[in-house]
């Protein structure tokens, strides 16, 4: 590790993540194309399963998708039956949610997913690696959130 100000010869984390990127898309896609979800609709699930129902304007903050690229996502997820879409109560705004059959396509997908990532972790990292990596990106992610000491 360099000091503070010091050039150092590692890649930058942008340069780094890019990487490894290719490599867990490659371990996801079959088990999403099964599923028959597309990473995007993937990301969107994963979004509304970590809140009971979210405005399709926060659901395309958290997404990071266009609200008219989320919009005809959300009308395909609502077409199999995988998402509900309302009415919020000032009727400008419309709330997605889970449909129990979205919630059990979500989680059964997530354990799969799940399981190819810790094989593939597992095949480069130390024991206890794996648990501290996944950690410190759960932090990076979530850069609103308390930093733990930092």
């Amino acid at each position: 590790m360099t000091e503070a100000g010091e050039e150092g010869n590692e890649p930058d984390l942008a340069a780094l993540i890019f990487r490894v990127l290719p490599e867990l898309a490659a371990l996801e896609e079959p088990i999403l194309r099964e599923a028959g979800l597309s990473m995007w609709e993937y990301a969107i699930l994963t979004e509304l399963a970590a809140a009971e129902v979210v405005s399709q304007v926060q659901l395309s903050r958290r997404a990071r998708r266009d609200p008219t690229r989320l919009g005809k996502h959300l009308d395909d997820l609502a077409g199999r039956g995988l998402i509900v879409r309302a009415r919020a109560s000032d009727q400008r705004q419309r709330t997605v949610r889970l449909t129990d059959s979205g919630r059990r396509l979500f989680a059964k997908v997530k354990k799969r997913v799940r399981v190819a990532e810790d094989e593939f972790l597992d095949s480069i990292l130390a024991t206890g690696e794996a648990v501290s990596f996944r950690h410190l990106l759960t932090r990076l992610a979530a850069p609103s959130a308390p930093a733990d000491g930092l």
